[in-house]
């Protein structure tokens, strides 16, 4: 049964026997959140004005309650606990017009212009890193950095969703939250459960992350640890374990962001750092998943400004080793910020020797990118990120996404990203379908589309894939090369320029706020937010040889909420 929204404010918890919240007092001394059953039960937990108390009360199944928050600020509600938690997920609580907790509907909370509808998004506030992406027991699992309370960063939480097809999640419940003492300190010392990644084995699912603890503004005394968890049902988890306690000698104090890997025998981890004030991502090794042994840098990055590397990753592909790390901090030479680069090598004697490297992401809105395997394929999802603070607040929205999972290959020393196949599933009704022509589709409905245009020769062209009175996103091919531009937004001035010699191929996705352009089969991927306030979107390509459009279709993308 599922829960109904009842007369007088009540809800019947259906199949769901945990009611969690996050809560803390809104008049500056102590209050209490209340949950009251049917026959008149009351339980009770006292909650303070420093930090929200995650609190979960247990409820009877098919009852009715009423939750009373009087003088509480509640961040995040929702019923868990059911049999089927996996497939259903959690149901989320909001409060209705007279403050009371009620059940919303997702499509309800998800209807908005700047508001994802087939990339994953959490139900509201912060998000950022992917973490422990893997596959498990017939499941899909992304756990991510996590902010309930608001949409900015704070103090990390790990937050869960769940997925069959890689494009259709369910949101599970919160899994970690930042450490007691940050809690009950937020205003002297910061930090929480940041980033890691999950290992699978026969029986249970080992996770690595990094516990951070310190000053509100980064410094030495800022410290970093890496620690393990494990499940075997990816609902409960065991008590964290302490795994590496001290960094390396002339280790940055940034040191975090584990990624482990097997190759033969041996279990290696990767963590970001910087060493002697250069980027750098560290190598560990152990023989049993908990004892680790430093080695040395896997990779020094002589590019100078950058603080650190972050969310590396280390990978066997297509005979290759593949790194991948963020650079934290760093401007490129087109302006670009927070750019993320991949190394193609060999890894021989524990030791990576570089053969050709390149940019991620040409975008530069795609960030702690993760990667894990699943029936051959290496599968990659990144962090859709807002570095130029164009990011539009809105009353039950959501800060930052993920990109489409994304399969990934190396081919003539080069990564290529392709989207991964699952996400045709979303393919709707075709607006267009022509060949030499240009193509004015100035309202489309939703302005959720995907757009592929197949050249069989090159020409200049120039593609607006969003409008929002003044402010518009391009993607221009003219002498000046192959490139995102936008206008009246804060990245006006930046070159979005992808590393391509010519454009035979586009696949491109506009979702709301979020546009992904792979060119060439994935030869270069470029991400770019564009908030755009207007209900409806277009597609305008006006090429200067109209005859180079060797084929093009525009279909709508369905909504996976």
């Amino acid at each position: 049964m599922e829960p109904i929204i009842k007369k007088e404010a009540r809800m019947n918890t259906g199949k769901y026997t945990c009611i969690e919240v996050f809560a803390k007092s809104k008049t500056g001394k102590s209050e209490s959140v209340k949950v009251i059953s049917g026959n008149g039960k009351c339980q009770e937990q006292e909650v303070g004005t420093f930090y929200y108390e995650w609190i979960k009360f247990k409820v009877s199944k098919n009852e009715d309650y009423v939750i009373d928050t009087h003088n509480c600020a509640v961040s995040l509600c929702y019923l868990s606990g059911s049999d089927d938690l996996l497939d259903s997920g959690v149901c989320y609580l909001e409060p209705d017009s007279a403050g009371e907790m009620c059940i919303r509907e997702s499509k309800k909370q998800y209807n908005s212009p700047i508001r994802e509808q087939y990339h994953f998004v959490p139900w509201k506030n912060w998000m950022n890193d992917p973490n422990g992406l893997c596959w498990y027991q017939g499941r899909y699992h992304m756990f991510y950095q996590f902010n309930p309370h608001s949409q900015e960063w704070s103090n990390m939480y790990w937050g869960h969703a769940v997925s069959k097809d890689l494009i259709h999640w369910v949101h599970l419940p919160v899994v970690l939250e930042p450490q007691e003492e940050i809690l009950k300190n937020p205003q002297n010392i910061k930090g929480g459960a940041f980033s890691g990644s999950a290992v699978v084995l026969d029986n249970e699912v080992v996770f690595y992350l990094t516990r951070h603890i310190g000053p509100l503004k980064d410094c030495e005394e800022t410290v970093q640890k890496q620690w393990m968890m494990k499940s075997q049902d990816m609902i409960h988890f065991t008590p964290e374990q302490l795994m590496i306690e001290k960094r390396p000698e002339n280790a940055s104090f940034h040191f975090r962001d584990p990624k482990v890997l097997k190759v033969k025998d041996t279990w290696y981890m990767v963590l970001a750092s910087a060493m002697n004030d250069k980027a750098a991502i560290l190598l560990y090794s152990s023989k049993d998943m908990e004892n680790w042994k430093y080695l040395h840098p896997l990779l020094i990055e002589e590019t100078e400004g950058i603080e650190c590397f972050e969310c590396p990753d280390f990978m066997e592909l297509d005979g290759k080793y593949l790194a991948l790390g963020a650079w934290m901090c760093h401007y490129d030479e087109q302006n670009r910020y927070q750019m993320s680069r991949y190394y193609i090598g060999e890894f021989e004697n524990e030791q990576f020797r570089k053969e050709s490297e390149g940019w991620f992401d040409f975008g530069s809105n795609c960030y702690a990118m993760q990667s894990f395997c699943h029936e051959g394929r290496r599968i990659n999802i990144g962090w859709i990120s807002d570095f130029y603070k164009e990011h539009l607040e809105w009353n039950g929205g959501a800060y930052g996404s993920m990109t489409i999972p994304r399969e990934m290959h190396i081919r003539d020393g080069r990564l290529f990203l392709t989207p991964v196949e699952e996400i045709d599933l979303l393919e709707g009704e075709i607006l267009y379908s022509g060949e030499k022509e240009n193509i004015n589709l100035n309202q489309i409905p939703g302005n959720t589309y995907r757009a592929r245009i197949t050249f069989n020769e090159e020409t200049e062209f120039s593609i607006l894939l969003g409008k929002d009175n003044e402010k518009e996103i391009l993607l221009l091919n003219d002498k000046k090369g192959v490139r995102i531009q936008t206008r009246g937004v804060r990245s006006e001035n930046i070159l979005f320029k992808a590393d391509v010699e010519k454009v035979e191929f586009l696949d491109i996705f506009v979702d709301h706020r979020v546009i992904e352009v792979y060119i060439n089969e994935g030869e270069a991927v470029g991400t770019k937010l564009f908030y755009n306030t207007s209900e409806s979107g277009c597609f305008m390509l006006n090429a200067e040889k109209q005859e180079a459009v060797k084929k093009a279709e525009i279909s709508l993308m369905k909504s996976i909420w």
